[in-house]
């Protein structure tokens, strides 16, 4: 399975609006702890823990992944609400 990277400034921005913390948003994706700090600091996840995640936080994936090694997209999408 391939890994898609997570801008952390992104998630902890979403994370803020929504009200979660560390702790809190591995208790609404039943992940540990652990696996939070780590994909803070390793910034990859999988489809399915991206699903997840913007599930609980209510936002597009697109508010989240980073999409390097292409050019800029033609236009730039709003964020989700």
């Amino acid at each position: 399975m391939t890994d898609i990277r997570i801008d952390k400034r992104r998630l902890e921005t979403i994370m803020d609006m929504r009200g979660f913390d560390n702790e809190s948003l591995a208790a609404a994706t039943g992940k540990h702890y652990n696996s939070v700090l780590r994909l803070k600091r390793e910034q990859s996840t999988t489809l399915s823990d991206l699903e997840k995640l913007c599930e609980v936080l209510r936002c597009h994936p697109f508010d989240l992944i980073v999409a390097e090694g292409f050019p800029e997209p033609f236009l730039v999408a709003p964020a989700s609400r």
